[in-house]
């Protein structure tokens, strides 16, 4: 029996991204949505890999973000995502180039 299509090689290959692009974004859009689901203390302090009681204190100080709905609270796995990447330090070697350019540019 004759085939109704013929794929080349280049066709094929050509196929294959598509479908591996497609599921690259699914795959993202579902990690996204899994990021939005409030999660409680427990998952919260494996998230950010501190104990329960230092989350408490945190929240207690209002220095992570959180939500409250009675008396629970809840996360968003996002938002702490965020909040660890926001207290990113810069190491010495990044602040002496920052240093040494800002020298560079302003000499007397």
């Amino acid at each position: 029996m004759d085939s109704l299509f013929e794929f080349t090689d280049e066709g094929i290959k050509y196929l294959a991204k598509l479908i591996s692009d497609q599921l690259k974004d699914n795959m993202m859009v579902e990690r996204k949505l899994e990021q939005e689901i409030p999660i409680g203390i427990d998952e919260a302090a494996k998230t950010v890999n501190k104990s329960k009681y230092t989350l408490y204190s945190l929240v207690a100080k209002n220095k992570i973000p959180y939500h409250k709905q009675g008396k629970h609270l809840y996360f968003l796995k996002s938002e702490l995502i965020d909040w660890i990447k926001a207290g990113k330090r810069e190491n010495k070697a990044s602040i002496q180039n920052e240093v040494d350019e800002y020298l560079l540019k302003n000499q007397i």
